[in-house]
């Protein structure tokens, strides 16, 4: 795919922090840039302690704020280049300014009715 043009792959899985393969601790979206050399996108259940798959059936389905800790190390390990943020940023359009002031504690609870803003 590279030889064709692909110059950045999207390694989108349920939880970025998922190893892929026993024995590596390694990400989709590791293995992407560790196979291809090129630039990765990382997501899955970014910022959120509890991945997408309950909210289709639980109504009630929350997901909270969660540690960027294990994140940040995977970035700065050089696994990916960028990180996609989809649920967290239904909840609070601002999440990437709170994360970027370090204003944790303003972070929103993810809820399921905030797929309603999509339709």
């Amino acid at each position: 795919m590279t030889d064709a043009g692909v110059d950045i792959f999207h390694g989108s899985q349920r939880r970025y922090w998922e190893a892929e393969f026993e024995g590596s601790d390694l990400n989709f979206a590791g293995w992407l840039k560790k196979i291809s050399g090129q630039p990765t996108i990382t997501v899955g259940s970014v910022g959120l302690d509890k991945d997408f798959g309950d909210v289709f059936t639980d109504s009630e389905f929350e997901s909270s704020p969660a540690s960027l800790d294990e994140l940040v190390r995977r970035y700065d390990r050089g696994d990916f280049d960028l990180v996609a943020v989809g649920r967290a940023l239904l909840q609070d359009p601002n999440w990437v300014k709170k994360v970027h002031a370090e204003k944790y504690n303003e972070l929103s609870t993810f809820e399921a009715k905030s797929l309603a803003s999509l339709s």
